[in-house]
């Protein structure tokens, strides 16, 4: 009978340790989530994917000032438009890190130069804040053919903004990005103009962007 009661007692420890482990595995299951047929750990991030948005630069007075002795006009191309003396451009994709505020922005469209010596477009504009100096990059389009690409402007964000908070939990939102010509910038409009009217530090004038996230 003794015999009996210990086996019965073992039994019961047995199926509360399989209970237990059962458990155990569910809630480190709860804690994954599913995707392409495997699982993998959820985990709080402050890097977000870019899918939608605009960015509207509104140039300096000065700068437009510039281009006016350069004689050179400026319009909108592709997804791009111009209002006044602004230019708006669509978001394509992009990167960011709302914490530190470094990330990359892609845009769609771009800007048309009617200058003295070529009509050329500046696309594929896209910020980049990952390296040592946040940079504008862009594409230069000469005659239909890509001729460079090359960082048009230093970017600079406010770190007051930091760390950003997303509105709705699906919106990023970026005011008064400074942007000021590169050395590269600077040369590359000098020799486009037809007076040399274009300095490295020059200011083109601020962004402000607005993102969705997924």
């Amino acid at each position: 009978m003794r015999l009996q009661k210990t086996w019965q007692m073992g039994r019961h420890r047995l199926w509360a340790l399989m209970l237990g482990a059962s458990l155990a595995f569910s809630v480190a299951l709860a804690g994954q989530t599913q995707q392409d047929g495997g699982t993998r750990l959820a985990r709080a991030t402050s890097v977000h994917t870019l899918v939608g948005g605009r960015a509207r630069i509104q140039f300096a007075d000065a700068f437009r000032g510039a281009l006016r002795r350069a004689r050179i006009a400026y319009d909108a191309v592709g997804a791009a438009t111009t209002e006044g003396d602004a230019l708006t451009l669509p978001v394509a994709d992009g990167l960011f890190d709302l914490a530190s505020g470094r990330g990359a922005i892609v845009w769609r469209g771009g800007l048309a130069l009617e200058t003295p010596r070529a009509d050329v477009d500046l696309r594929h504009l896209r910020i980049d804040t990952i390296g040592r100096l946040p940079l504008l990059w862009t594409t230069l389009v000469v005659a239909g053919e890509l001729t460079e690409t090359f960082p048009l402007c230093t970017v600079t964000l406010s770190t007051e903004q930091l760390p950003i908070r997303l509105v709705g939990g699906r919106v990023l939102t970026l005011r008064d990005v400074e942007l000021r010509l590169t050395t590269e910038g600077a040369a590359r409009l000098n020799r486009l103009a037809e007076h040399e009217s274009f300095a490295s530090g020059q200011l083109i004038g601020a962004a402000n962007i607005i993102a969705i996230v997924e």
